[in-house]
């Protein structure tokens, strides 16, 4: 929920493979250590052009580390440009170059200094500034609340927080007083969900006001615990959003316990977890915190209504095993800087999974550096490294978390995926049945093993995975309905129909209106040439549920093509190749629709189409033969 209201997205859990598109397994390019790129033009000669562009490439990839690279060695050749000082900055912290970083954060701030020094005895104020032109203290406008978080950060680090107060205040100043557009591009300015305005966001907006406040507030509790009252004066939310209720409350809130005041703790929090009922972090502070103030009623009642949320089950059941004998618990915050830790690491995470990779990152690094080695960090740079394809590192972090954490099975789950996509099923399929222990009623750890199955093609074990799982469960409800999807869609790779139509008509019935089902049922009738009228309606329902969902709309096109309805189907496929241009599945369809509609060059240019794009064996012989032959009746 917390996710949803911030960043106004969700962010499925995406399937290993995708057995619902027909359109084959897809492959990923082996990871490409960075070494490598910067050994091999090692010995080329650079110019500053070049090197830009190179960082602005990495960069559209969100290889992090070599746009940092490129970035260092433009700024080298020009070093008072302050788009490549902003950029190399901002990397360098991505990246988790923390000392490089606090240095040319140091050196900037003293140069900024001395800039503003000489500009006010020059223009003895007279000059106007312009929306890009340097802050108070000289800084650009895009760099000023960086560098000051940057700043304030190392200090709240070696607890001398009347500095860090200080940095996080001028942050702030900078940013309401002489605010930087967030983007150059009008078009993504209108874009709210765009990653490059989240991530701007971040570092020099709306989101890093808050990051300030927030961290100022902890500066000031870390001076002086008698200054609580001016503390959460300072964190409450001026407007009804729900994302400054979440984050004020909860850290005014932590805040509050901190300077053991229980009664002010439990009030803050309660209204924190009321924005989001989801949230781990502040059930567990509300339970602890009621714990201490005595009230052991309340605590019962706030863990059985987080059981009744729609948190993932392990975080439940974690929250009730933790506080099983109704005592408090260690405190996960005892420092000012575990506070702001707290906060980064929750505001990293959801930039992740939105796709603001630099922000997130820049974020997640921050977590770390404040407090090393918290299993929630390092779930989400392991998150994050999955995003960017730096698989190794990525179950490096997922190992590094302790089997006592309520991440723990979750990280497992997703190292299992990321050792599939390494080419070691045979250590991911190991990882799920140790952490299954021949208990299938873990229906997620099952789900994931099964999927990992079907991707090796050994789909009889994915059967027998599933069917444990099913039969383990005493009432079924809706959120069942993907294991009936996946062991129906194994069955049809083993040719069973009976059993595949079976089950995907039970995941109906457990969830009628699931477009992914809808969709596979609708287009295996289709194909199979049964029941079409149901199929094509079943099919529109799955298209008017996802109209952007290329494979969806390439179904609804070839339903009008079995029905000899080429000029409908045409329209459709036309649809479902601009939406999914690289499934060769789709572009062969399209080759088909045009041939029997007579535009038969078309036809054949596409279907030469499907052979560049790493069509298997079958499909590539099957179009070989229509540019031999056309197709007959």
């Amino acid at each position: 929920m917390f996710r949803q209201h911030l960043l106004t997205g969700v962010v499925g859990f995406a399937l290993l493979m995708g057995p619902a598109t027909f359109a084959g397994a897809q492959t990923e390019a082996p990871d490409i250590p960075e070494e490598s790129v910067v050994d091999a033009l090692a010995d080329i000669p650079t110019t500053l052009t070049g090197t830009y562009l190179s960082a602005l490439i990495a960069q559209d990839e969100d290889d992090l580390e070599l746009a940092a690279h490129f970035y260092a060695q433009a700024l080298e050749k020009d070093p008072e440009n302050p788009l490549l000082l902003e950029r190399n900055f901002a990397l360098t912290l991505a990246v988790g170059d923390h000392e490089r970083a606090f240095a040319l954060a140091d050196k900037m701030a003293v140069q900024s200094s001395h800039k503003a020094a000489a500009s006010k005895e020059a223009e003895d104020g007279k000059a106007e500034q312009d929306d890009s032109a340097v802050d108070a203290e000289g800084l650009d406008g895009r760099i000023a609340p960086m560098v000051h978080m940057a700043l304030g950060v190392k200090a709240l680090k070696g607890r001398n927080y009347s500095s860090a107060a200080i940095q996080f205040k001028s942050g702030m100043d900078v940013m309401q007083n002489n605010p930087a557009p967030l983007l150059a591009r009008a078009p993504l300015r209108r874009n709210l969900n765009d990653p490059r305005l989240l991530s701007a966001s971040a570092q020099y907006g709306p989101f890093a006001l808050i990051s300030q406040t927030v961290l100022d507030a902890w500066a000031t509790i870390g001076q002086d615990k008698t200054k609580l009252d001016d503390v959460i004066s300072l964190l409450k939310a001026d407007d009804d959003s729900e994302v400054n209720q979440f984050f004020f409350s909860l850290h005014a809130g932590l805040i509050a316990a901190y300077a053991k005041d229980y009664t002010k703790a439990v009030t803050l929090l309660q209204q924190s977890l009321d924005a989001d009922p989801n949230s781990l972090a502040t059930a567990t502070a509300l339970v602890n915190n009621l714990l201490k103030a005595g009230n052991n009623k309340r605590a019962s009642e706030v863990i059985d209504t987080f059981a009744a949320s729609a948190a993932d089950t392990e975080e439940k059941e974690w929250l009730q095993q933790s506080f099983s004998a109704m005592k408090p618990i260690a405190n996960s915050i005892r420092t000012p800087q575990d506070g702001a830790a707290e906060f980064f690491s929750t505001l990293g995470n959801a930039l992740t999974e939105e796709g603001a990779i630099e922000g997130g990152a820049l974020y997640l690094q921050f977590a770390d550096y404040l407090r090393p080695g918290d299993d929630y960090t390092e779930f989400s740079l392991a998150r994050l490294f999955e995003h960017i394809n730096k698989n190794e590192v990525a179950l490096a972090h997922y190992d590094s978390i302790k089997p006592e954490s309520a991440v723990y099975r979750k990280a497992q789950r997703r190292a299992a995926f990321v050792e599939a996509r390494l080419d070691h099923p045979d250590l991911a399929i190991k990882r799920m049945k140790t952490l299954l222990e021949g208990n299938y009623s873990d229906l997620e750890t099952v789900s994931v093993l099964s999927r990992i199955y079907q991707s090796e093609q050994r789909y009889k074990e994915a059967v027998d995975t599933l069917s444990r799982g099913i039969n383990s469960i005493r009432t079924k409800r809706d959120i069942h309905w993907s294991l009936y999807f996946l062991r129906g869609s194994a069955y049809d790779q083993l040719k069973d129909w009976p059993n595949t139509e079976k089950d995907m008509q039970s995941a109906l019935k457990l969830f009628p209106n699931q477009p992914t089902v809808l969709n596979y049922l609708g287009y295996s009738w289709v194909d199979r040439g049964i029941h079409l009228d149901k199929a094509i309606e079943m099919i529109r329902q799955a298209v008017a549920l996802r109209p952007f969902d290329g494979f969806f709309v390439d179904s609804l096109g070839w339903a009008h093509y079995r029905l000899k309805q080429y000029e409908e189907a045409v329209n459709f496929l036309e649809r479902a190749v601009e939406l999914r241009p690289e499934d060769p599945t789709i572009t062969d369809h399209l080759g088909d629709a045009y041939w029997r509609v007579g535009r038969k060059n078309e036809a054949t240019f596409q279907w030469q189409r499907v052979k560049t794009m790493q069509p298997d064996d079958k499909l590539m012989q099957s179009v070989d033969d229509k540019i031999a032959k056309g197709l007959t009746d």
